[in-house]
């Protein structure tokens, strides 16, 4: 529901447009992939694991590039429809001047995390010469829910992908399986 919100409710996402998914992993990444392919956009990725690149495209994205390389962002941008940037960028991490350069000029920028910065500086000139919007979004809301439902029952979109599951008691290790940065998907917790 966070990654609809954020796609759909929030940046607007249409069918002709691309998008940018910072961290091909987790849970909130594939979520969005497969929400941005149901709703007919082109989803691309960036990770730190080609593995996880690789699991991506299974799973609906176009292509994807290592952010640990020094020139991710211009790999990125030439990845894009046409090389001018996408239209819009999914930024969990907290990186938004990384996030400015990929976007096409008039983008959007959709940030709903900062797993990796919690400040972030903005070049003001560039900011508006490039006519970005800047949204920040958080969980979903009934209508939210509503309209991933709609998605599902339309059979546009499929269950979430399942990295691993823990029975409750294991609180603790799949935690640290989350923090180690290795899962695809969502990790569950279970009571029975």
């Amino acid at each position: 529901m966070t990654s609809y919100r954020a796609l759909i409710t929030r940046a607007a996402l249409e069918s002709s447009e691309s998008v940018l998914i910072l961290g091909a992993g987790g849970g909130l990444a594939p979520a969005a992939t497969a929400i941005a392919r149901a709703v007919g956009a082109a989803p691309y990725v960036t990770s730190s694991s080609m593995a996880k690149i690789a699991r991506a495209r299974e799973h609906g994205a176009v292509d994807g590039v290592l952010y640990t390389s020094d020139d991710w962002v211009a790999h990125a941008r030439s990845m894009s429809p046409h090389g001018e940037g996408y239209d819009v960028v999914l930024d969990a991490v907290g990186t938004w001047n990384d996030s400015l350069q990929v976007l096409r000029p008039g983008g959007r920028l959709v940030v709903l995390g900062a797993s990796r910065a919690h400040k972030a500086s903005l070049h003001a000139r560039s900011f508006y010469f490039g006519q970005y919007s800047l949204l920040g979004t958080t969980m979903g809301s009934p209508a939210d829910f509503s309209g991933l439902m709609s998605l599902v029952t339309e059979g546009r979109l499929a269950a979430p992908i399942v990295d691993s599951t823990y029975p409750l008691h294991a609180a603790a290790a799949a935690h640290r399986h989350l923090e180690g940065g290795g899962a695809y998907g969502k990790i569950v917790l279970t009571t029975v």
